[in-house]
């Protein structure tokens, strides 16, 4: 973004995009997909994607005492953004295992592998193929 409204190329080793389309105006997103990682020393942490009004949140340790996966259709709760909300109970609803979402859960976790593979992730979560 700084690049582009200094007038000069980014770098090649820039993974961003330039968010000035959508200061002026032109256009309301600049990635379809958006991938997030958080992790902590040697474990995988958290890995997330989003696309559309679907995000995916898969968590994994090491050590296998957390793996859990999240699947939200923000659509139908949009609340699920907001601080006060991101506690479990009736503000927050992951339908990871609702059956009637199974397609669309296998989707978005065909998505996130795809970018963990785009971006050189390092990790497989537990249910990934090595």
């Amino acid at each position: 973004t700084l690049c582009d409204l200094a007038g000069i190329e980014a770098p090649k080793t820039v993974e961003g995009k330039s968010f000035v389309p959508v200061l002026k105006g032109d256009k309301n997103v600049i990635r379809e997909v958006m991938y997030g990682v958080y992790s902590g020393g040697t474990k995988p942490g958290m890995r997330t994607v989003m696309k559309d009004d679907w995000k995916l949140i898969k968590y994994d340790v090491v050590d296998g005492t957390v793996r859990e996966t999240q699947l939200f259709n923000l659509a139908d709760n949009p609340n699920e953004y907001l601080p006060e909300h991101q506690k479990s109970g009736e503000m927050q609803t992951n339908l990871a295992n609702d059956p009637r979402y199974a397609e669309k859960l296998a989707e978005m976790e065909a998505l996130l592998l795809e970018q963990m593979i785009q971006y050189d992730d390092p990790y497989r979560l537990w249910d990934q193929a090595k």
